[in-house]
């Protein structure tokens, strides 16, 4: 992973709502009647869980979501109201229209990119306690579209955005790397183990 080292430039805090827009996922009972959806595959739980653990690869393009537009494209940043965390969508949930259980970013211009927004959504720490603050006290933990609106964040420029939201994503691909190589090393020494035994059981 390369090693890039930040420049120590003040940042500005906003209101997250002035930056982007949040579009509630769709209540399947009323899809038809209030929406005109039929046929609708939806994004659901499965679908988040296979995009936040990158199973189709890391999405490299970013799309460019517009409004009135519910279905999800490649890229489009979406986040779970349950697990208060966002992901980017990968390719084979594309078309797929969000359940009620989630909600899709719009970014209305380019002031914020959006890796670095995944960054500071999921794992900034002034974010993560005003998001803790939102759900506590509520029987499901979830964070209503207002308080998302009102969440302050801070912003540097775009050049240091781009920068730190590479190192997020870079870190994430290393994470997934040093998982699998976890998981292959225990298929190994448990395949090696097993046929100490056979051997041990062979001898007797």
């Amino acid at each position: 992973m390369e090693v890039i080292f930040l420049k120590n430039n003040a940042s500005e805090t906003y209101i997250l709502g002035d930056l982007v827009s949040f579009v509630q996922g769709v209540n399947s009972a009323r899809a038809e009647k209030q929406y005109g959806l039929v046929d609708v595959i939806y994004y659901d739980q499965a679908s988040f869980e296979r995009d936040y653990n990158h199973e189709d690869g890391f999405v490299e393009a970013i799309a460019k979501s517009s409004f009135n537009d519910y279905s999800l494209n490649e890229g489009d940043v979406i986040i779970s109201n349950a697990l208060r965390q966002a992901t980017m969508v990968g390719r084979s949930n594309v078309g797929k229209v969000p359940s009620i259980n989630f909600t899709k970013v719009i970014f209305r211009d380019a002031t914020i990119d959006k890796k670095y927004f995944l960054y500071l959504f999921n794992n900034h720490s002034s974010v993560k306690r005003q998001k803790e603050r939102e759900v506590q006290g509520n029987i499901i933990p979830k964070i209503p579209i207002k308080a998302l609106n009102d969440l302050k964040i801070p912003i540097v420029s775009m050049d240091e955005q781009i920068k730190i939201g590479r190192i997020y994503i870079d870190t994430l691909k290393l994470q997934a790397k040093l998982k699998r190589y976890s998981e292959l090393i225990e298929q190994f020494t448990n395949g090696v183990l097993e046929e100490t035994i056979k051997e041990d059981e062979n001898h007797e």
